[in-house]
């Protein structure tokens, strides 16, 4: 069954809501639709709704969902790159499961978010983020969160385990990863440039261990996409092969 976001709170069995003009749109013109049929609705914050379709654009919610929180929340601080890049990231890290980003101007950033295009680049990345939170069920929305410097983001993120990706460090990731579980894992990830040296320190001294992947340099938009997987694989979802 097609499985659409719709911002919506709350989702009560027996409801019925007005669907917004794009979703109508696409549901009417692209794929053909007609009262009677069904679709999934979610709305990012776990709750899945069956639904069938009713005229003027209206929908009667019947069996509504709510999904458990993920075990393990991921956070991935990721260097302000090339937006091609970024776009890639937030598609496919939002596809394994990672619950959270931070998009983070950084000493070699080259991608900068320039003041008259943020609004128009946030509208898009969401839209990229919600299109592959649909297509991979992914029923909680990730969170989207630009700072403009890394010490912000670092005094403003918090976990049980924070990782810094960086070639130089002569520890491996099997080294300081927990047996049990961590509730809450953060991943900070260079810019095309890499990480300096300054931010190394500076992340740090903030409880961060630096960590290599091994002996290949990975790019920034590889890099953060392998960790997650490996993450996700350890302590998350992706191992059983089912929702949370």
């Amino acid at each position: 069954m097609r499985c659409f976001y719709l911002a919506e709170p709350e989702l009560c069995s027996g409801g019925i809501i007005r669907l917004p003009n794009e979703l109508k749109k696409h549901l009417q013109t692209v794929l053909r639709l007609q009262p009677g049929d069904k679709i999934q609705l979610f709305n990012g914050v776990g709750q899945v709704a069956t639904t069938i379709l009713r005229e003027n654009s209206e929908v009667e919610l019947q069996n509504v969902v709510k999904f458990p929180v993920p075990l393990c929340s991921l956070v991935l601080i990721q260097g302000m790159a090339k937006g091609d890049k970024l776009e890639l990231v937030l598609q496919k890290g939002t596809e394994l499961g990672v619950n959270e980003f931070h998009l983070t101007t950084m000493e070699r950033s080259i991608g900068l978010l320039k003041s008259n295009r943020k609004q128009k680049r946030l509208e898009r990345w969401q839209k990229i983020i919600q299109e592959a939170a649909r297509q991979s069920r992914q029923y909680y929305l990730p969170q989207l969160v630009v700072d403009t410097s890394l010490s912000e983001t670092l005094s403003t993120v918090e976990a049980d385990l924070k990782l810094l990706l960086w070639e130089d460090s002569a520890i491996p990731l099997t080294e300081v990863l927990p047996k049990i579980s961590p509730q809450r894992i953060a991943v900070v990830v260079g810019p095309e440039g890499g990480i300096s040296p300054q931010e190394v320190d500076q992340a740090m001294a903030k409880g961060y261990q630096a960590v290599s992947l091994g002996p290949r340099v990975l790019r920034t938009e590889t890099a953060g996409l392998a960790i997650m997987t490996i993450l996700q694989y350890l302590y998350g979802d992706l191992a059983s092969g089912q929702h949370s």
